[in-house]
């Protein structure tokens, strides 16, 4: 099981919501998330990130296929 995790630069925003939902995962650089470490935390805090990005700038992948 492979997880692929996308921030856009473009996208984001900086509300940092993904950084509270997926500690460890998500940090910030600048006023712009980015991923540090995948493995952080587990597979449905990553999502509720993505789901909870308020401009939609997180996507997420297992095995190639979009979540």
């Amino acid at each position: 099981m492979v997880i692929e995790i996308e921030v856009s630069a473009a996208r984001c925003m900086g509300s940092k919501t993904c950084t509270h939902a997926a500690e460890g995962v998500f940090v910030m650089a600048g006023d712009v998330a980015r991923v540090a470490d995948p493995g952080a935390a587990p597979l449905d805090d990553i999502l509720a990130a993505a789901e909870g990005c308020p401009t939609g700038a997180i996507k997420v992948r297992k095995d190639g296929q979009q979540l």
